[in-house]
């Protein structure tokens, strides 16, 4: 049975480390626009702990089994 015209109604789920990739985007982005120096200090500590989540889903991507790829 032929199921490609069939289209989910459920969007897909990014990828954690896509999604922690966005997330980091967007702190980042509230860094430089911040409009005081606390939000700016708040919004980088933000930025660099998604960062960090970023590193680590990569790493564990990297020694997951080939076929999770």
């Amino acid at each position: 049975m032929d199921t490609s015209h069939i289209t989910s109604s459920k969007p897909r789920k990014p990828h954690p480390a896509a999604y922690a990739l966005h997330r980091q985007m967007l702190a980042v982005r509230r860094t430089v626009t911040a409009t005081s120096v606390a939000e700016s200090e708040r919004a980088s500590r933000w930025a660099q702990a998604w960062y960090m989540l970023v590193q680590r889903k990569l790493e564990e991507l990297q020694h997951a089994p080939r076929y999770l790829h």
